[in-house]
């Protein structure tokens, strides 16, 4: 069984910081203070609702859907907005809450799952959405996709 969008995003999120947790618990002799950990949580917390919320309301905006599960109900490509910056702006909100998470946790173990959560949601996530993209926006989508970045 392939994992392409079998699982929903945000689930895909919980799960990596649930991990993230668990090896701060369990491997806490790696465990460091970090100045301001709590401000950085804050901040990427703050960042990533933000990059998330402004790809859900050009969404909304452009009355296509929002759930990368349900690609029948695709209707326009959005490339307004935060769109102009990234392809993927709730993807990178979702990175930028881990990467909070990160910071509050101060255990350097869980770069590790900072970097597969970026391979997984490339892997199983973005790439098939590209390829659905690519298919039903042709010349349009492959524009969009030379001039903006997958990320940041």
């Amino acid at each position: 069984m392939s994992l392409e969008q079998k699982i929903p995003p945000v689930i895909v999120t919980t799960t990596f910081a649930a991990l993230m947790y668990l090896i701060g618990l369990f491997f806490n002799v790696f465990n460091f203070t970090l100045p301001f950990s709590t401000q950085l949580l804050f901040f990427f917390f703050v960042l990533g609702v933000v990059f998330t919320l402004s790809g859900v309301a050009s969404f909304q905006q452009h009355k296509t859907t929002v759930n990368p599960m349900n690609t029948e109900n695709v209707s326009t490509l959005v490339t307004s907005g935060v769109y102009k910056y990234t392809r993927n702006p709730m993807y990178v909100g979702m990175l930028m809450t881990l990467l909070g998470y990160f910071f509050y946790l101060a255990n350097p173990i869980n770069m590790l799952f900072i970097a597969l959560f970026i391979w997984y949601m490339n892997k199983y996530q973005i790439k098939p959405e590209e390829v659905f993209l690519s298919s039903i926006f042709g010349d349009e989508y492959a524009v969009y996709k030379e001039s903006v970045r997958r990320w940041l």
